[in-house]
This record gives structure tokens, C-alpha cells and sequence, in this order.
């Protein structure tokens, strides 16, 4: 692990904000915005983190899980997945 990287993941918002901008992308609150090309919704929660909506036309088993209704986000920075958010449940992901 590069001091980057532990730097990063000591920089990672406490699950109940990653839970409220959850609530902000499915709820269609302010600050939810859609990227240009996809369509897809995000909420940007600063220091270069975002809340994308998972693509459910993509054939992973969480596009799977979006299609058939359940709400998939995963939390991003710098290309990076650092959590997935299904339902409201929060998942930190481990790091590389």
C-alpha cells in the first residue's frame, strides 16, 4: 500500500454521510446531477469523491440487481471504487 493510498482510504466520509447522499441520488434532492453521456446520476460529496447510480444496462450481477429494482451506488474517486451502497447499505470496499 502506497502512503497515497492510506491517505485516501483515512479520507473516506463516515458511512452515515455516504448514506445521506444515497438518499440525496434516489430521492432526486438538490446537487444530483447526470453525467452528460450515460445519464447516470451522482452527487458529488467533495475532496474528489462521488456517488454514482449503478448502469443498469451493464451485465455485472449489480446492473442485475438495479434492473430488477433495487438501488445500487458505488462511491468513487479518481476512477477508484472505494464503497458500494445497495438499499441503503453501505459497503466499504477493501484496498488494492
Amino acid at each position: 500500500m502506497t502512503e497515497n493510498e492510506e491517505r485516501d482510504d483515512a479520507d473516506l466520509p463516515a458511512a452515515g454521510a455516504v448514506t445521506v447522499a444515497f438518499e440525496k441520488l434516489f430521492g432526486g434532492g438538490r446537487g444530483v446531477k447526470r453525467f452528460a453521456r450515460s445519464r447516470l446520476r451522482h452527487v458529488e460529496l467533495g475532496g474528489g469523491l462521488v456517488l454514482i447510480e449503478q448502469n443498469p444496462n451493464k451485465s455485472s450481477e449489480w446492473a442485475e440487481l438495479a434492473r430488477a429494482g433495487r438501488r445500487v451506488a458505488w462511491l468513487m474517486r479518481d476512477g477508484r471504487y472505494l464503497a458500494r451502497v445497495v438499499d441503503g447499505e453501505v459497503t466499504f470496499l477493501e484496498s488494492q
